[in-house]
């Protein structure tokens, strides 16, 4: 006779952070193999992207790309001046960067092919799993943000709870 109540496996228990870095390193993977035919990758995809949604100066570029800026790679110039060398942007005398009707083209056969890839990731949930999804992620990441900005040694906010034995640590039994 079998025991009803078996804990998770290993890989069920991995915490919350595990699980945002393995999707996020799936993603990457599936990009890449999708970006390597237009020789870009997930980054460029993302700068082409936003460029595509008309006139944006470098500035203006590297505050909305400012999540994905690092000490390794402080801009998002290089990006644009591979896709000028492209034919895919120009620059105007004002700095303002545009896609040319090249890359308005690249952009739209990209985009495609990253919809169906997006739609064929995410066909494991309904829509509205999808949307509930979505609005949790959101929420955990406005509470980090939240909890970024507090100074060391101030109280956890009053709706933490420690960890307890057979709970991980976000408050929630191990097996529900």
């Amino acid at each position: 006779m079998t025991n009803p109540i078996q804990p998770p496996g290993l890989r069920e228990q991995r915490p919350f952070g595990y699980w945002l870095k393995h999707i996020d390193r799936a993603i990457e993977e599936n990009m890449s193999r999708l970006f390597t035919m237009d020789g870009l990758n997930r980054r460029g995809w993302q700068v082409l992207n936003t460029v595509s949604y008309g006139p944006i100066t470098m500035a203006e570029l590297d505050e909305t790309m400012a999540a994905f800026l690092s000490a390794e790679e402080p801009t998002m110039r290089p990006y644009i001046d591979r896709f000028a060398e492209r034919g895919w942007t120009s620059t105007a005398g004002d700095g303002a960067v545009t896609l040319t009707s090249e890359g308005r083209q690249a952009h739209q056969r990209v985009a495609e092919q990253t919809g169906v890839l997006r739609d064929r990731m995410m066909q494991c949930l309904s829509p509205e799993q999808y949307k509930v999804l979505m609005e949790l992620l959101q929420r955990v990441a406005a509470h980090l943000d939240a909890l970024a900005v507090e100074t060391p040694g101030q109280r956890p906010s009053a709706h933490f709870s420690p960890r307890e034995p057979g709970r991980m640590g976000h408050g929630r039994p191990q097996s529900a």
